[in-house]
Formats: C-alpha cells, sequence, structure tokens
C-alpha cells in the first residue's frame, strides 16, 4: 500500500498534470490527443473518441484523476480488457 501510494502521488500525480495542461482537473479531449501523440500513437479523430469513451467512466466527457489513476495501474488497459497501442508505454 505504501508503495503503491509514493507511486500515486510521486509519479501518476506528475503525470497527470503534465497532460492536464489548463489545470482544470481532468483531461479533455485535446489533451488526451496530446498525450497519444507524444506517446507516439496519434489517433485518428474515431480512434480518439473511442479512447475518451473507454477512460471516462463517469461519462462526463474528460477523464478525471482517478479515472487516470485507474487506466495507469491497470496496466495501460482498456476497460473492456484489450491493449490499446497508443497507451503503451
Amino acid at each position: 500500500e505504501n508503495h503503491y501510494n509514493t507511486l500515486s502521488n510521486d509519479v501518476v500525480k506528475k503525470t497527470f498534470a503534465k497532460y492536464d495542461v489548463d489545470g482544470s482537473g481532468a483531461i479533455d479531449k485535446d489533451e488526451l490527443q496530446k498525450l497519444s501523440n507524444e506517446l507516439g500513437r496519434p489517433l485518428t479523430s474515431e480512434e480518439l473518441e473511442e479512447a475518451l469513451k473507454d477512460l471516462d467512466l463517469n461519462k462526463d466527457g474528460v477523464v478525471d484523476f482517478s479515472e487516470f489513476q485507474r487506466w495507469w495501474f491497470s496496466g495501460f488497459k482498456s476497460y473492456s480488457g484489450t491493449r490499446r497501442s497508443m497507451i503503451k508505454m
């Protein structure tokens, strides 16, 4: 649990903040596109919509920290159980 908390506070929060460019507390579609570009896998408009739907568990149109954190600790898998190539690190 201590390792999880340390990783979450040090690495995951910093990574989330890097992509939450506007400081809104959530990663929107444009910020998600930037994240995918920096990971070396630019997404088409359709892929971006699909990725956002998959990561946005509460369906508010953005990826908040808890959704991002869950995705991070899932090993960057989609919630349907298949690995998305855009999020391999």
